[in-house]
């Protein structure tokens, strides 16, 4: 008796016709573009409501090819409504020179945080996730977050993993264009960024927050500032539980008494302890960031070093992992020995 010939033919139900197969994969194929274009709807909407028209035509570029296969005729629909100008009617236009809209590149687990800072950042994203519940006993989730501490150990970092967490938008204000030198345009602008964040649910990081909120008690205090640190006080107190303001300072003590006591959370960002040195180095040194070679070794050596901040830590940690690749890793005696 012949051997049975080993063939990968496709399977029928019985009766069923082959033609069968063949329907039933382009089926599958429509399925699948139409789940790729319902998957790129939370981004239109987002690029909709803050009214970034170059997002909008680029997600719905994205849409028209994902079903061009499978639905022809309304993915020319779609090609040929992006040829229009976009005119949001409903929606307040995006003032690009005062605050870049993006999407949270990281969650909070990509941080290094000491346990207390962790602790605290748990707590924020708690209340805004049982909204509903604290709003059965007429309570709002607290929403204002001051970070501080010296350069360079993640304060932008953490605002940006509490986006992530909270599954928001992050509004990162542009200082550049926030502080003006003409007379009440700051207080203008500050304004503008506030009423801005009121569109949406979002999260709004102001860096460098003691350039805006000086102590107006200081005898060096002039009219200008004093206008905009009345202002920023006016609008952190009008400002809805639907945003999370995050601000951040390398010189806590500079900022005015009462713009502090806006805050309901007050985090120090420290300098880094050794074994949060230990955990940056183990993590930019791990063996799946080095394939095909393990240095994971150095870590401990590397971590020992009188490093300033965990950003130069983890910088010249990727100076090893680069000269792995460009070097062979000929230059790692260097880099692990000197600062």
């Amino acid at each position: 008796m012949e051997a049975a010939t080993n063939l990968s033919l496709p399977a029928f139900e019985e009766g069923a016709a082959p033609g069968a197969a063949v329907a039933t994969s382009a089926k599958e194929r429509k399925k699948a573009a139409a789940v790729d274009a319902v998957r790129l709807l939370p981004k239109l909407l987002d690029a909709c409501i803050w009214g970034r028209q170059e997002d909008a035509h680029e997600v719905g570029a994205a849409i028209a090819a994902a079903i061009e296969a499978s639905h022809p005729a309304l993915a020319e629909r779609i090609t040929k409504r992006l040829g229009q100008q976009l005119r949001p009617k409903r929606f307040r236009q995006c003032p690009d020179n005062l605050v870049d809209v993006r999407e949270p590149r990281h969650g909070l687990a990509e941080v290094i945080l000491a346990e207390e800072v962790l602790r605290e950042c748990k707590a924020i994203i708690d209340e805004h996730r049982r909204a509903a519940e604290l709003a059965k006993f007429k309570l709002a989730p607290r929403h204002k977050v001051l970070l501080y501490g010296p350069p360079g150990n993640g304060k932008t970092m953490l605002a940006e993993g509490l986006a992530r967490e909270l599954d928001i938008p992050f509004l990162a204000v542009k200082y550049a264009g926030l502080v003006e030198s003409y007379l009440g345009q700051t207080g203008k602008n500050m304004q503008e960024i506030f009423e801005y964040a009121e569109t949406a649910q979002c999260l709004v990081f102001m860096d460098e927050f003691d350039g805006v909120a000086i102590d107006r008690s200081d005898s060096r205090d002039v009219g200008e500032i004093r206008r905009v640190t009345n202002q920023l006080l006016l609008q952190m107190d009008r400002l809805s539980a639907n945003c999370v303001f995050v601000a951040a300072t390398n010189a806590e003590g500079l900022l005015d008494k009462a713009i502090r006591r806006r805050f309901d959370f007050v985090v120090e960002i420290a300098a880094p302890t050794p074994e949060l040195k230990l955990r940056c180095a183990g993590r930019e040194l791990a063996v799946e960031m080095t394939p095909g070679h393990d240095v994971s070794h150095l870590a401990a050596q590397i971590a020992a070093l009188e490093w300033p901040n965990l950003s130069a830590l983890a910088d010249r940690c990727r100076q090893i992992r680069r000269d792995l690749v460009l070097n062979e890793g000929r230059g790692q005696e260097w880099l692990v020995n000197s600062l």
